[in-house]
């Protein structure tokens, strides 16, 4: 590719050069907005040998004239007519038949194209508001409503579901497609609300921040159909509505596949949906002989969650390493097959595949023996990086390992539900991080930017952390 002098000596003359840029702009609209047939049968058929594309096939940037290379038809034409210059149907780039090679300086004509055409550009096209981009808007408390408005605040800050949801791949697939009737649905409708375009109109509008509540009232009559215990005015648990949420993302997958077969799959837990490629790990149980360490019984099981007991702990790392401890079974009749002897066996919990997004609840909520529950206030440290590289069982540990070491395994922290108050009266409050880096205090209706020190001192409830790295 080189810098061509004939297209300089075309530019020199005002003419010849709108011609140019007319047919240059005309082309590439075809090019990529022709669907393949019209493609194929207007710019890739030679006009000789009606071939398409045959080796290559130029479009005349002067005449419209297609011709190909292999059998050298456009270069016929070039010699006989005299136009030099041919589009690639192919990839779009300017040909120079005089030059023999490609054109270098294409900036020339991208930079007269949009000098010629600014002011249409300009009257077609906008830029982009910064207001909505990170979707950073509040949702109205409803009554007692702060437990849902908490953790849908973290799944539509988390990466993988906004891209699943901008991709539009639920609703391209959805066979309700209508957001009071279909749960994805509401929630595509409540991303669509809280990250796209304001209407110009709306935007000077008192009540564009109750427009904005469309896709959660609809989402709350949604939830209201499928579980009648959330419906009305009571307090529920944030950890039990993620959980339902998660489920009925599955659900609404499931009802989407065009088989029976792909149902009876995702069903029997190999499903593509984005709740199980993002949020499943696997937890391996095991139960070791005390004695030769003979490892006879072993189970694997998803988990979309763990739930780590914080009671007299301080820090996360003790919760996970309580979590991760051996236990020694008592009352348990064990008979070792390798060593033929019965004795107390030893339990562990490994986890045998990290998940995407590893969700983890701290759990605050105690029942106790006479029936009433209680609250843990106790403050539990939790690091914004958090290495999960000594929790992993032996196999999950050697996937990843080289040269017999053991990697760090690195997750980043990007959500928290906190939970202020009493078991019977508390209120939820969301924190996510936002592209960028910066910390956002969602508290119902109200969104503030809070600083990570201020984050880290919070009373988690949920804590959503994303996989950054894996390294030796």
């Amino acid at each position: 590719m080189s810098i061509c002098p004939h297209i300089q000596q075309v530019f020199q003359n005002e003419k010849s050069k709108d011609g140019v840029l007319k047919t240059c702009n005309a082309a590439r609209y075809i090019l990529n907005h022709s669907v393949p047939k019209e493609k194929f049968l207007n710019t890739m058929k030679c006009g000789t040998c009606h071939e398409i594309n045959s080796g290559a096939t130029f479009m005349c940037l002067q005449c419209g004239f297609c011709g190909c290379w292999n059998h050298s038809h456009f270069l016929s034409h070039s010699k006989q007519i005299g136009h030099i210059f041919g589009i690639n149907s192919n990839n779009g780039l300017l040909f120079c038949f005089k030059c023999e090679d490609y054109i270098g300086n294409i900036d020339l004509i991208n930079d007269a194209i949009l000098a010629k055409y600014w002011d249409d550009v300009c009257t077609k096209t906008m830029v982009p508001s910064m207001e909505r981009r990170d979707g950073l808007s509040g949702l109205i408390n409803m009554g007692s409503t702060c437990f849902m408005s908490s953790i849908l605040q973290c799944l539509i800050h988390n990466p993988y579901f906004i891209r699943h949801s901008m991709s539009q791949i639920h609703s391209n697939n959805c066979k309700v497609r209508s957001p009071d009737k279909c749960f994805s649905c509401a929630l595509d409708k409540i991303v669509h609300e809280l990250y796209g375009a304001l209407n110009t109109k709306q935007a000077s509008s008192s009540s564009t921040s109750t427009n904005r509540q469309t896709g959660f009232i609809y989402l709350l009559t949604c939830a209201w159909k499928i579980n009648q215990n959330l419906a009305g005015y009571s307090q529920q648990d944030a950890h039990e509505f993620w959980q339902f949420i998660i489920n009925q993302i599955h659900q609404s997958y499931v009802l989407d596949l065009p088989n029976a077969k792909e149902v009876s799959r995702a069903n029997n837990k190999q499903c593509e949906c984005i709740v199980h490629t993002v949020f499943e790990g696997s937890l391996e149980s095991s139960i070791v002989c005390p004695g030769c360490q003979n490892n006879s019984k072993t189970t694997i099981d998803p988990f979309l969650d763990l739930s780590l007991d914080i009671k007299d702990k301080k820090k996360l790392y003790e919760c996970l390493d309580s979590f991760h401890k051996k236990e020694q079974l008592k009352d348990f009749n064990y008979h070792c097959g390798e060593c033929n002897s019965t004795q107390d066996a030893i339990k562990q919990l490994g986890i045998h595949k990290l998940p995407s997004v590893l969700v983890l609840q701290l759990k605050r909520f105690e029942h106790l023996l006479n029936g009433s529950n209680r609250k843990l206030d106790d403050f539990i440290e939790f690091p914004t990086y958090l290495n999960m590289k000594n929790y992993c069982s032996t196999k999950e540990k050697d996937k990843h390992s080289e040269n017999g070491k053991v990697p760090d395994i690195i997750y980043e922290l990007i959500g928290i539900v906190s939970h202020k108050g009493t078991v019977n009266e508390g209120h939820y409050i969301a924190f996510c991080k936002i592209s960028g880096g910066q910390w956002f205090k969602f508290n119902d209706s109200m969104v503030s930017s809070i600083s990570q020190a201020e984050v880290l001192k919070e009373q988690a409830y949920l804590l959503f952390y994303t996989i950054r790295q894996v390294k030796i």
